[in-house]
Formats: C-alpha cells, structure tokens, sequence
C-alpha cells in the first residue's frame, strides 16, 4: 500500500512540474528586446533569431504579436505531448503577425519534432537566397545530405516539416495565410520550386529506419501564389513498400487558389478527409516562376481517401489539370459531392493500378475546354470521363480493379466538346447513371470505349443532346436519351448546383440503377453511400434517380407549357411584370429558390422581389389551367 501511495505521489508531482515547467513566451518586433525573459506582453522577446536559440518544452506556448513583421527562417525546435503541445498563435489583435522567410528555405522548420499546433500566422517567402554581401542565407545545422538544398536556392516553403530519425505525429495548422513562395535559382528548370506547406519523410529500407508522419490537420487556411503545390506530402525511400504509410490527414475549410501547380498533393497517405474546400486557379501561369499545370488534387499510392463537398474550378495546363484526378498505385478512394467547374483538363481522370477508386454524385460544368496543340485524337485533349493504366512508365502498363464513376451530372455548354475516352486493359470499369447533357449546338462529341482486356460495366447513363454525342457503341447500353429536364435555364450552365436538379417529369427521375448490395462503406460498388450531392437519402432498395441528384423534385410545372407568357424584365432590381396573351382571368405564382425553397406566392400581373437576396429565382405561373415556369435574376 505504501508503494502504490508513493507511486501516486510521484505521478501527481510530475503532472504538476510539468504544468509549471511549461511557459508562455510573448514575441513583438516593435515592442520586443531579446534581452527581456519574453513572458508578458510588457517584457516580449524581439527577434527570430532569439526564438532559434530555445528549444521548447511540451505545453509550451509562443504568441506573435498581431500585426508585427519578421525576416528569416524560424527553426521551431523541441517536441510537445500528445495533450500537452508546443502551441504558436498570436496576440494583441486581429491582424495576422506575418514572417518573410527572407529567402531562407522555409519561412518555418519543423525537423524531427512533433506534437505542435501553428495558427494565425501570414507565411510569405520570395526574396533572394542571398543577403547583402552575397552569401547564401542558410541557419547553421540544417544542411547536408538529411536536407537536399539547406538554403532556400533551389526550393522554397511556407512551412517545412522533416522527419529522418523517427515517426512524428500530431501536427495542427489553422488559420493561415501562405502566399508568393518562390525560390531564386540560378536555372530555370527550379524556378517554380516553391510549396505552401510540405510533410517530408526520409527512410532507409537498408538499415530498416522507416518514417512517417501521422494525425495532421490543415484547416480554415488560404494557400496561394506558389511556384508549384499547395500542400505537399512526400515520402523517401519508401518505393515498393505499400505496407508503410502517413496516416491520417484532415484537409478542411481551405482555399487553395492560383497556386502554380496543384493545391493538394497527398503521397504515400492514408486516411485522408478533404472537405469543404476550394480549389480554384491550380496550375496558374499568372506568375512565370509558375509550374503552370496541376489539377486541384490528386492522390498518388494513397489508401482510404474522401474528398468530399469541395469545389474544384478553372484547373490550368497542357496536361492533367482536372478538377481532381486520382494517379496511380491508390486504393479505397472516391471523391464525392464536389462541384467541378470550368477545369481545362476535364472532369473524372483515374490512372493505373488502382484498387476500388472512382467518382460519385459530382457535378460537372463546362470541363474539359483543352484542345490539343497537335490535332491528336485521344491525346492531350479535355475529357469528360478518361480511364488509362498509366502508372509511371510508358512501357509497363496496370490495369486497375474496381473503377467507378456513377450518378454525376455533366454539362457541356455549346462551345466545348471535351472526349468520353478509355484505354485498353484498363481492367474493370463501371460506368451507371450518369447525366450528360450537352448543348444541341456546337462540334461533334467524340467518344472511344476501347475493348481490348477490359471488363465493362456501363448502364443506365443518360445522353442528351444525344444528336450532339458520337456514341461509342458500348456506351448506349440501357442509355436514355430525353432531356432530363435540369433547372438550369442558361445555354452556357449555370455555376450554381442548385441548377442541376431536375423537375419530376424527368426521364432520370427513379430510372437510375440500383448500387446495393453491401453493409460495407467503403464497398463503393455495392454501396451507394446513402446519400445524394443535396444531402437527399439514397435508397439501397429502391432504384435511384439518374444523375447527382436524388431527392423530390419540384412538380410537374412542365406537363403543360405555352409560349403566351412573359416576364419583363428578367434581370431586376425589385418588380417583375407579368404578361400573358389573351387571359383576363386571376394568376398566381409561386417563386421558388434553385434549390427548391419556396420564397412565396403572389397573386396579379406585378411580382416583386423586394428582400429577396441577389440570384436566380424560377417563376411558375399558374393561370386558367396552364402552368409556364420561367426564370428571373434579382441584382
């Protein structure tokens, strides 16, 4: 009994030191002296290099002051504890303390350390690699062959985090702002060698020292203007070995915009969540230190990815450069619920050796306006759906097992015509009730389903403006091919999902193909997930509709139309007159949002739109026994 109470004691004493031990520094370029002992906002440290001299202790906290401004590269050093961690953040204000990484490497380092949470900071980091007299900007102890370049010549970061000695886990980065990373090389072949944030792992299968990284979490942070990823997730000296991956990685809430490659790059990862965010302007040329080509994101021998309800828009680049893409070696992925729009590349790309990957209940509007510079077919042109077995040689190709892309929706206005194409051998693949609707004008639609070695599943998908479409003769297999009535009333697509809905008197409408059969979620197969891009249940026993859309759409306002009515004007302030040829009698109408949210029923020849928000509204009209539904704007 003595030694359990002595034991106790002991712990007790230690959880106590350790909440003593653990400091709260304060930081202020303007206010600060690095003479001060840096724990009150009276007495703040100044310097960066001040910080580079402590290594921290678990429950340590380091607060910038908000709107103060720093040069050169902070080399964040010591561990924190899984509930005790090294917490950086800011104080005094709501303004963002920034730190110019001043042409160091990395504007932060974090090398063999973990357990730290990094938030509220402004990241930027494109100056010289060189100080005043020409000497290569560079903190001593980090350089060598453990870091391939040392100074920020070659390659550049917002936020470097390294580990070569051992696993590291529990990373948190929120609220930030990371932008203009460029390197200043001496070559043009690195000019466009600058990431946001980058997770690198260094193994050695020789002496069996296999590292990884775990439980990171990138949230509610706007990436933008690098020279080529967003965020990055590397790992060395893992080839061959499938077995040994980072783990569990939560991207949520972010903006990834202009970056000169793609925005999310995840490597050698599994467990992976990607929602809610946005990924426009990946592969941008605005910046000639830019790589120029990247889809939003693409995972590359990854296991259990869900990318889900983000928006993946105006995607760059003479190759890839889709919304999103899945490469090669990856298994258990689907991306799920996002809105993909204007990608130049197209929408659904999945390369080779993949395990059970594919794309579901997305919308896709107006990808796929690349045309190849060669006038090859099936070349580099944009695709609606492409399937290869790529998978890193042009001479060893993979088939993959299990490829899906089943209930999205795709609109293809009359300007574009972007290719359906699949490769030979590219195994099994599974194509079910999928819209595509393309304008009735425009160029030719060309499709090619290769056979050779391939195992086709393709049903139930629905072609409109068929006339428009050259049907590979796989395609039409229990295909459809009326107008499937979306609300969107725009020739050139309307941006908003909520378009993308169709009215009750849809063809598509409980016509879909029925994905069941498994209790297992992640059986995507067998499994629909229960749930449509609205958020509307999915039935495992009821056949579902076609397209990404699956709830109770709005009433039949189309079984009798006529041409008597009009609405003027159509794009307004507040008041919308109504006009209908040869009719005296009452008329009501009842004013719907585009996602079907009645807003209200008017009665009369004036509509008014005051305290409406600013959008697109439909109108249906009721008068005698007619109905006509048309769309007005409210500016």
């Amino acid at each position: 009994m003595l030694k359990i109470i002595f034991t106790l004691q002991v712990c007790i004493l230690f959880a106590v030191s350790t909440r003593v031990l653990a400091s709260a520094y304060y930081v202020s370029n303007t206010f600060g002296n690095d003479e001060n002992d840096g724990l009150s906002v009276e007495f703040p440290f100044q310097s960066i290099e001040k910080l580079n001299s402590i290594v921290f202790t678990p429950g340590d906290s380091i607060f910038l002051k908000s709107g103060d401004y720093w040069e050169g590269m902070w080399w964040l050093k010591g561990s924190g504890a899984l509930s005790n961690p090294i917490v950086v953040g800011s104080y005094g204000g709501e303004i963002r303390p920034i730190i110019n990484g001043y042409g160091y490497q990395s504007c932060i380092l974090i090398y063999n350390d973990q357990h730290i949470e990094i938030n509220g900071l402004e990241l930027y980091n494109s100056f010289s690699h060189l100080d005043s007299s020409g000497v290569v900007k560079k903190l001593t102890g980090f350089g060598g062959a453990a870091n391939s370049w040392g100074s920020g010549k070659n390659v550049r970061f917002g936020i470097k985090v390294v580990a070569t000695t051992q696993d590291l886990k529990n990373f948190s980065f929120n609220d930030l702002y990371i932008h203009e990373i460029y390197p200043t090389p001496d070559i043009a072949d690195n000019i466009h060698l600058g990431y946001g944030i980058k997770l690198e792992t260094q193994s050695d299968t020789t002496s069996g020292l296999l590292n990884t990284m775990a439980d990171v979490s990138l949230k509610n942070s706007t990436i933008t203007e690098t020279g080529h990823y967003g965020f990055w997730i590397k790992s060395l000296g893992l080839n061959g070995i499938d077995s040994v991956k980072n783990n569990q990685i939560l991207v949520e809430n972010c903006v990834f915009e202009y970056t000169g490659g793609s925005g999310f790059v995840p490597n050698k990862s599994q467990n992976i969540r990607v929602e809610n965010c946005i990924f426009n302007h990946t592969g941008s040329d605005i910046d000639e230190r830019m790589w120029k080509r990247g889809s939003g994101m693409w995972p590359f021998d990854c296991k259990n990815v869900i990318a889900q309800h983000n928006k993946f828009m105006h995607a760059h680049g003479p190759m890839d450069s889709y919304g999103s893409h899945i490469d090669y070696g990856n298994e258990n992925v689907v991306f799920q619920y996002n809105l993909s729009y204007g990608n130049e590349g197209g929408f659904a790309e999945i390369l080779g050796d993949n395990i059970n990957c594919g794309y579901r209940y997305n919308i896709s509007i107006n990808d796929g306006y690349r045309e190849d510079p060669n006038g090859t077919p099936w070349n580099k042109k944009g695709k609606i759906f492409w399937v290869s077995n790529y998978c890193g040689s042009n001479t060893v190709r993979c088939p993959s097992i299990g490829t899906f892309m089943y209930n999205n929706t795709v609109f293809v206005n009359d300007t574009l015509n972007p290719e359906i194409y699949f490769w030979p051998d590219v195994g099994d693949v599974h194509l079910y009730n999928n819209i595509v609707y393309v304008g009735e004008n425009g160029q030719l639609i060309p499709t090619l389903i290769e056979n050779e070695f391939n195992e086709l599943h393709i049903s139930h998908n629905l072609f409109y403006d068929s006339s428009r479409i050259d049907l590979d003769s796989d395609l039409i297999s229990n295909a459809l091919y009326g107008d499937p009535l979306l609300l969107n009333t725009s020739i050139l697509g309307e941006e908003n999902p909520e378009a993308y809905q169709i009215y009750n008197s849809s063809p598509a409408y409980g016509n879909g193909f029925l994905v069941n059969g498994s209790n297992d979620t992640t059986d995507y197969l067998h499994h629909n997930g229960g749930l449509d891009y609205f958020g509307n249940p999915v039935s495992h026993s009821i056949a579902p509709n076609i397209g990404a859309f699956n709830g109770t759409a709005l009433a039949d306002v189309l079984a009798i139309q006529t041409t008597d009515l009009k609405l003027y004007p159509s794009l307004t302030r507040d008041y919308v007159n109504i006009s209908i040829e040869g009719h005296l009698g009452p008329v009501e109408t009842t004013i719907y949002a585009l996602n079907g949210t009645v807003m209200g029923v008017q009665n009369g020849m004036r509509l008014t739109l005051k305290g409406f928000n600013s959008g697109t509204y439909l109108c249906v009209v009721r008068y005698g026994q007619k109905y006509e539904t048309m769309r007005v704007v409210k500016l």
